[in-house]
């Protein structure tokens, strides 16, 4: 074996480690993410359970403070300290519900990490096979405005894939009329996918 050939091994020996590394360690780091997310979902709902056992006492603790004296029982709140029951049982609601307004943003942040790395990974894909994605939002006037989808001629390499009016997500949009500030979601081939923007983005020419 020459040298160059023994080089050539053991760079592509370090490479294909190097690459094994990498794709271990982002793997442990998906599972991190969910197990934070698991922990995190535990704990809302452990919160959520504390907070109505709470309001199921507060219940019981207004129905005997509000009951006539000689239907209360012997085992119920004694006389003068409703008040400070309540009271308590408020403070540790709010306490609570403090916590667990702390608790989903978290789980937001998290979630929306493992999204971006996902549009990342998408997006390499993507660009690998000559396709590219994109986000548009319909202009009052452009040609797809009112239009259905069946009507814009569209090449066969470019799809929607949504549809996202409002709050909503557009399940059947085949059958409904664009409108104008509905967002688009296009995925096609990159050369083609640039023909059909002006559908979207510009408006209609007045003709004579």
């Amino acid at each position: 074996m020459t040298a160059e050939f023994l080089r050539r091994i053991r760079k592509e020996f370090t490479l294909t480690t190097r690459g094994i590394h990498e794709t271990v360690l982002a793997i442990a780091e998906q599972v991190n993410r969910k197990v934070q997310i698991l922990r995190l979902h535990w704990q809302a709902a452990s919160l959520s359970g504390q907070i109505e056992r709470l309001h199921q006492q507060l219940g019981v603790a207004l129905c005997s403070a509000l009951a006539p004296q000689e239907t209360r029982h012997t085992h119920e709140i004694a006389p003068g300290t409703t008040q400070r029951y309540l009271t308590d049982i408020s403070s540790r609601v709010s306490a609570l519900k403090k916590a667990l307004l702390q608790v989903d943003p978290r789980v937001r942040q998290i979630e929306s990490e493992a999204l971006r790395e996902d549009l990342l990974n998408l997006e390499r894909d993507l660009f690998h096979r000559s396709a590219t994605i994109e986000r548009l939002r319909i202009l009052p006037g452009a040609p797809a405005s009112g239009s259905l989808v069946s009507q814009l001629g569209l090449p066969a390499s470019v799809r929607i894939v949504a549809v996202l009016r409002g709050p909503s997500l557009l399940l059947s949009f085949d059958a409904v009329p664009f409108r104008p500030g509905d967002v688009v979601i296009l995925l096609g081939q990159r050369d083609e996918l640039k023909t059909v923007l002006p559908l979207f983005i510009e408006r209609k020419r007045a003709t004579a």
